[in-house]
């Protein structure tokens, strides 16, 4: 499994080392809203985008944990996937972490390349006893 881990990391970097000479017009729209989730499910965000994007990176907690271009995700890790949606002249980016955990409890954010701007929103979990 580490080499999928590793495979996807170097296929990440590859990506962005492409795109960094790209500009990108385009812009966050509406980032993630505050989620609360419950240990073991599943926590979803959206992050609305106008169109031109090349890379968005969804981040938890400081680190990117997802990533996506126009022709598809770089998924690094099985917790995290995604799903997008057309609606109108936007695109809607949505970053769904499974098997929430205690420790994911914290900041997400939703980022584009080349730009200043980003996203972001808190995820609360709650065990059933407390919440963090």
């Amino acid at each position: 499994m580490e080499g999928a881990a590793e495979r996807g990391v170097l296929v990440m970097l590859v990506v962005l080392a492409g795109l960094a000479a790209c500009g990108s017009g385009s812009e966050i729209i509406e980032g993630p809203k505050n989620v609360t989730a419950l240990k073991g499910s599943e926590a979803r965000f959206n992050c609305t985008i106008s169109q031109g994007w090349k890379l968005i990176m969804w981040a938890l907690r400081g680190t990117v944990v997802l990533s996506m271009t126009p022709s598809e995700p770089i998924i690094t890790s099985d917790r995290f996937t995604s799903a997008s949606y057309q609606e109108g002249g936007t695109f809607i980016s949505e970053m769904i972490i499974h098997d929430v955990q205690l420790s994911d409890a914290g900041q997400v954010k939703c980022s584009l390349q080349n730009s200043d701007r980003d996203g972001s929103a808190f995820l609360s979990v709650q065990d059933g006893r407390t919440s963090i």
